[in-house]
């Protein structure tokens, strides 16, 4: 007999069905119950494709359990990179596809669709098969590193095992990535190395690491631990807890005493790393404010050293200007002194620069919905989107600007206490 699938019900509901930005399968799929997988798939596809038609700008696609597999995730995404399905391909954020017996077809059509994407931010890609084809899996690390993705969830994928892990982490260099989650994936201490390498090298730039309901073992774990207290400084929530640490030599008070004494040490490295990160952010963002007021007067105009403004103003009433450019550096590091001298440079120079400052909005956009569309390279939502209200206070709004800025900190290399080349 062939097996069933059985869609979400009307009954089963989710808190963004009513979101005019948010597809979700639990709305798309009620009407589908118990029919092949095969003609699942298309039927859901379509639908799915049916409803982003319809709403034109979405932020968010929660397709999880909608039995896709590899030709209904190809179809999806031939549509979101066709023109019709640019205004969603600009706006979307969010990204769930979580078990739709996703296997290597499907994970191309998903590299292709982040390849180069400066809009998606969260992708979950948990519960599927996917695969450990190593030109497959460089191919979807080659788009992560062209993305700027932030949240990657590959958990409860029990098939990847070692050899995914193997292929992905050496390769992964993306300096936007803040949280992975490889949890319950079947890793063994046979990777341990490479999560090691990764962690300790520059590549690594995440604030959340989970690793837990694996096979690391304990000597793995806290491999991983003292790596991270030595070398790391931008992870500040980290789980390594092993299923199989009561498997390791020695008796259980030696294990409990062992591991307590690594979640100690994990626990002082995360929170120096997390307290060290906030006076970083902090300081970077203040000083690109008096930057900003203390380089770019009104008379500027081009000069070919950016920290040097040539207004008449800046020469002739300020004393600061006539100072050699050290020693105008040394002083700006009385505003940030955590910072290293090169992320001081970098805040300094982006500051200078006119053509970094935004341009103006002079007028509120309030047009048709037949007029609407979506920022192009950037998801920032319009006012009439989502919270129907005309305040300021809107919580897209707020995400959008939490989101820039970490962007921007990430360009400049403020998002730890590190010190870029």
């Amino acid at each position: 007999m062939r097996e069933r699938v059985r869609f979400f019900t009307k009954k089963s509901g989710h808190k963004y069905d009513k979101d005019p930005a948010t597809v979700c399968s639990t709305a798309v799929n009620s009407g589908i119950l118990s029919i092949s997988p095969r003609l699942a798939s298309r039927m859901s596809v379509e639908a799915i494709i049916r409803t982003i038609r319809r709403r034109g700008i979405v932020h968010r696609l929660y397709l999880g359990n909608s039995s896709l597999g590899d030709s209904g995730c190809v179809r999806l995404f031939d549509f979101l990179n066709s023109s019709a399905g640019r205004p969603c391909r600009e706006s979307l954020t969010e990204l769930f596809l979580t078990q739709n017996d996703i296997g290597p077809h499907g994970l191309l059509a998903v590299a292709g669709f982040m390849k180069d994407n400066t809009v998606l931010r969260e992708l979950c890609l948990s519960g599927n098969p996917l695969t450990r084809d190593v030109d497959v899996i460089r191919e979807f690390v080659t788009s992560l590193n062209s993305s700027r993705l932030c949240t990657l969830q590959l958990l409860h994928s029990t098939s990847l095992s070692d050899p995914f892990v193997q292929a992905f982490l050496p390769g992964l260099t993306t300096p936007y990535l803040r949280q992975l989650d490889m949890s319950a994936i079947n890793m063994t201490r046979a990777v341990v190395p490479i999560i090691v390498d990764y962690v300790r090298s520059p590549r690594c730039h995440l604030e959340r690491l989970q690793c837990n309901a694996n096979n690391l073992s304990l000597p793995g774990a806290r491999s991983i631990i003292d790596a991270i207290e030595k070398f790391n400084y931008t992870l500040g929530k980290v789980n390594v807890d092993d299923q199989h640490m009561d498997d390791d030599g020695g008796n259980a008070e030696e294990r409990a005493i062992a591991w307590q004494e690594g979640w100690r040490i994990l626990s002082s490295a995360t929170r120096r790393n997390f307290e060290s990160k906030i006076m970083v952010k902090t300081q970077a963002i203040a000083l690109l404010r008096c930057c900003r007021v203390l380089y770019l007067r009104p008379a500027q105009r081009e000069s070919s050293n950016p920290l040097q403004p040539v207004s008449v103003l800046s020469h002739k009433s300020c004393l600061f200007f006539k100072l050699p450019l050290e020693i105008q550096l040394e002083i700006l590091t009385f505003l940030a002194p955590t910072l290293s001298y090169q992320q001081l440079v970098r805040v300094v120079r982006y500051a200078a620069d006119i053509t970094s400052l935004p341009r103006l909005s002079l007028a509120r956009d309030w047009v048709s919905a037949v007029e609407r569309q979506p920022f192009e390279g950037s998801w920032r939502p319009p006012e009439w989107w989502e919270c129907h209200c005309r305040s300021f206070n809107c919580s897209a709004l707020r995400r959008w600007r939490r989101e820039r800025r970490d962007i921007w900190l990430t360009e400049v290399g403020c998002i730890g206490n590190l010190c870029w080349t």
